[in-house]
């Protein structure tokens, strides 16, 4: 089991993160897959646009945002009201002073739980990559002349 994570909220509230089980963990991480998928990158893209579609692909999915509050089951939200650690639940972002950290908290969570997949993404990845590179079919065929 891994420590929980504590990260301090713009409203001055702390989010704490307690270890996820691994299905839903990886559940989050296909859902984020699936979305991600079907934008277009290339090295011309700006980063603007890059940040722009991220943002809005991964807060306007409702797969992600399922997957996401199985995720937040496991969180604790400690508003310095003096209620203490309170589960995250459908009412935690009813106050206006806890909206301004719901994309926080989203954020935070998503990446905590699949951190340790992308990891593991990019560096098979990079392996296929490279087996691409210097497969035969990569190298530009010569016709004689």
């Amino acid at each position: 089991m891994s420590t929980p994570f504590k990260f301090s909220l713009p409203s001055g509230a702390i989010l704490t993160i307690h270890h996820t089980p691994f299905d839903v963990s990886l559940a989050l991480n296909e859902a984020v897959i699936e979305e991600l998928k079907n934008l277009d990158f290339s090295s011309n893209t700006e980063m603007l646009k890059i940040y722009k579609d991220l943002f809005c692909t991964g807060f306007s999915s409702k797969k992600i945002k399922e997957c996401l509050w199985k995720c937040f089951e496991r969180c604790t939200y400690d508003s310095r009201t003096g209620a203490g650690d309170l589960k995250i639940d459908k009412n935690t972002f009813e106050p206006d002073e806890a909206r301004q950290d719901y994309a926080t908290v989203c954020m935070e969570v998503a990446q905590y739980n699949i951190r340790p997949f992308v990891k593991a993404h990019s560096a098979l990845f990079s392996q296929a990559l490279e087996s691409l590179k210097s497969s035969p079919e990569s190298k530009p065929q010569t016709t004689p002349s």
